[in-house]
């Protein structure tokens, strides 16, 4: 089976060289100046033989030695041809003539890249402070995968650690953790204590007047996706320490996250053998 890995970054560099060594007929294209021994890099006019194309929406071609767009690629596959699409957004639309699969509804994938994620983003935390997470109060907002993952190592690192969540289950499971809980609308009142904020809901609930309540000396992490949960430019006009980091797993851990990555092509390429 011929598998094109597309543009992308060292996740997909890595992810390459691991499907070859699974066995499949992987190579790149789009990813000549990765840097990575064993990724055979392939010119796009190579795509029209390939049988699955994995690649990120939205597409993206930094390390290539000459970026080229998606329609591009497109333009170069055969009908019927698979694209796996990596997130972080849905595939676009008007591809009916592709086979189209998407890594985003693999629960077992999301899991595992919420707990890089989480790791990541504590990484991201230490590195920006000069106390240690267990010397530290930390506000975790949302309940979601990464908010879950995040929590667990927050408190297994002894770290005074609050959850904010919208729904009262979340509360309840997350002092079922070892957390404090809030209701995400009692965010200005909590956010007074707090040293390191990670923000993790796809949707504004930081903005600047809730910010208003943060302690000067606090970092406010947003690790949401578009829209993002946090008015960044209302945090840098309040002289908070306050950033986005997307895509995480990808620049934190880009070998971990392309064995995530592997596993769920993996399972993609075998159902797509017993639907055959």
């Amino acid at each position: 089976m011929d598998v094109l890995v597309a543009g992308g970054d060292r996740r997909a560099a890595h992810l390459a060289r691991l499907l070859r060594h699974k066995g499949l007929d992987a190579r790149a294209v789009g990813l000549e100046k990765c840097g990575l021994e064993g990724v055979e890099a392939v010119p796009v006019e190579s795509a029209t033989e390939a049988d699955w194309v994995v690649l990120n929406s939205p597409f993206r071609c930094d390390l290539a030695e000459k970026p080229f767009g998606v329609d591009r690629l497109l333009a170069r596959l055969r009908p019927g041809t698979g694209l796996i699409f990596c997130g972080p957004r849905r595939p676009p639309a008007g591809l009916e003539g592709f086979r189209v699969r998407d890594v985003t509804e693999d629960e077992d994938f999301l899991r595992w890249n919420a707990e890089l994620t989480a790791e990541g983003a504590l990484f991201s935390a230490m590195r920006a402070r000069d106390s240690a997470l267990m010397d530290s109060a930390c506000l975790v907002i949302g309940w979601g995968r990464i908010g879950r993952a995040l929590t667990e190592r927050l408190v297994a690192l002894g770290a005074r650690t609050t959850v904010a969540s919208r729904s009262a289950r979340g509360m309840r499971m997350a002092q079922s953790r070892g957390a404090d809980a809030v209701a995400t609308e009692s965010l200005r009142e909590a956010l007074p204590g707090m040293d390191v904020v990670f923000s993790t809901p796809p949707f504004p609930v930081l903005d600047a007047e809730t910010l208003a309540a943060a302690r000067e000396d606090a970092c406010v992490i947003d690790l949401a996706s578009p829209p993002y949960g946090v008015d960044i430019e209302a945090a840098h006009r309040l002289h908070l320490r306050a950033w986005r980091e997307p895509g995480l797993p990808g620049r934190y851990c880009p070998q971990s996250a392309a064995r995530a990555l592997a596993a769920a092509v993996e399972r993609i390429l075998e159902g797509d053998g017993r639907n055959a």
